[in-house]
């Protein structure tokens, strides 16, 4: 992201304890796709918008002998990642939109819900190939959907649908991502679809973090009350406190891996 742009949920310690509950979820199924669809080879791996590093510690997990990067445009996260640093990692301060990043062409690179926070993201992943290495690949992870009948949940993702309706990003980028690698005729290695059952309550907890990151957003003040927020943020601690852990809710995870044409 260009230093005009931001994270919906921002980058606080708040964001470090949501993007490291975040990480915890979805790892399970974001390590099996990074084994599945990454090169047999792996010299060097970059982590596009790395947050606080939980992501690239598991490229650094997947590919041991591979040296592996973070690059985010937040001072904030690249402090922290660098606090955890592993021996075969390395965390920079860089636009990942913009520059080259740096080091050698990569033999990996990873994106993992950073496009939904970026306003051109076809543009930014055209760029990206450009840096792989002859036989490198480019993998995505967005949502294609997420499916739900709870009623507190449903009414949350359409908040924030169209919070970052307001800000030109999309919430549901695999579509987008299909739509664009079939129009340019991108070279596609994998394209599949992971549902991502996530219990109530860690759901319930992430939200209601995102929701106290983004309650004073110009988009959240122009059009609720006060009232709103704290009854929303009520509803999903009254779900985050239950005592029976169940879930209701799926993420569908779009996952490309996209090679040099």
């Amino acid at each position: 992201m260009t230093e005009d742009q931001s994270y919906a949920f921002g980058d606080s310690m708040l964001a470090d304890q949501l993007l490291a509950l975040l990480a915890q979820v979805f790892e399970p199924t974001s390590a099996a796709f990074i084994r599945h669809a990454g090169p047999e080879s792996v010299k060097y791996a970059i982590d596009l918008g790395c947050g606080p590093g939980y992501a690239t510690r598991m490229l650094a997990d997947a590919f041991p002998s591979a040296s592996v990067i973070g690059l985010d445009i937040s001072n904030h996260f690249i402090r922290s990642a660098r606090s955890r640093e592993h021996a075969t990692t390395q965390f920079y301060l860089h636009d990942v939109t913009g520059n080259p990043p740096p080091g050698p062409p990569a033999d990996l690179m990873y994106s993992r819900y950073l496009l939904t926070h970026i306003s051109d993201p076809t543009v930014v992943v055209s760029r990206w190939l450009d840096f792989l290495s002859r036989d490198g690949r480019l993998l995505i992870e967005e949502n294609q959907s997420i499916d739900t009948d709870n009623p507190v949940f449903v009414e949350y993702l359409d908040i924030l649908t169209r919070m970052l309706a307001g800000q030109s990003n999309k919430l549901y980028l695999g579509p987008t991502v299909e739509e664009f690698v079939n129009s340019a005729g991108l070279n596609c290695l994998v394209d599949q679809v992971t549902p991502v059952s996530v219990s109530d309550r860690d759901t319930a907890t992430m939200f209601r973090m995102n929701i106290e990151s983004w309650q004073h957003n110009p988009f959240i003040l122009d059009n609720y009350s006060q009232r709103d927020v704290l009854s929303m943020m009520s509803a999903l601690d009254s779900i985050r406190r239950a005592d029976e852990v169940f879930s209701s809710i799926t993420f569908n995870v779009r996952q490309f891996a996209l090679g040099r044409s």
